[in-house]
């Protein structure tokens, strides 16, 4: 899996944001990991998402096969950052030890005066690996890396498919095909891993 943060309301210049690794990410107005323009309450450096594991999405159990020990948000904010706030339960997370407060999958995440709201939650990416059994073991392991589920069954569960451009076309790769998943070259894992620099 990965977490991805999603606006709650589709407005002009909002973005989709994965992450993919542990580490902090900024969130602000300016050369941060996520850029937030729609809330004139929004800081250059607004807030911290701080991933402290990633684990792997088994499709079998139908939820993470563990969360990571904690995802937490830092506020560094003048107007706040506020933990479901439209659900009329909300937290500001100032108020709480080191101005920080711990996310979980479907929170609804505020900033500024509000007219900034994303939804944080968990994205199974589950790769149907379409390779010969020696080089599968090796992707499996690189892809439990970037926190996705590797399987060599396909299944409409699948979300993207990994191909080894030498193997042979057979009827389970032409299903993944026509159901439209993303087709991806057995590089694409350790790219992926340097430019999140694993």
């Amino acid at each position: 899996m990965v977490w991805g943060l999603f606006p709650a309301e589709s407005l002009p210049g909002e973005q989709k944001y994965f992450i993919y690794s542990k580490g902090a990410y900024k969130v602000g107005r300016k050369g941060c990991d996520v850029i937030i323009n729609t809330d004139k309450g929004v800081s250059r450096i607004h807030a911290e998402i701080i991933v402290d594991a990633m684990t792997s999405f088994d499709p079998h159990q139908n939820r993470p096969s563990g969360f990571p020990l904690e995802v937490r948000i830092r506020d560094c904010s003048k107007y706040g950052t506020f933990i479901n706030k439209k659900l009329g339960k909300g937290a500001k997370v100032h108020e709480h030890p080191n101005k920080e407060m711990t996310l979980k999958d479907g929170d609804l995440v505020s900033f500024g005066t509000g007219n900034a709201t994303y939804r944080f939650c968990f994205v199974p990416l589950i790769f149907f690996v379409y390779c010969s059994k020696s080089l599968r073991s090796f992707l499996e392991d690189k892809i439990s890396l970037i926190g996705a589920f590797a399987t060599c069954n396909w299944t409409p569960e699948c979300t993207h498919v990994l191909v080894d451009e030498s193997a042979p076309v057979k009827e389970e790769l032409l299903e993944a095909v026509m159901a439209r998943r993303p087709v991806i070259l057995g590089n694409w894992v350790e790219i992926s891993q340097q430019a999140l620099g694993d």
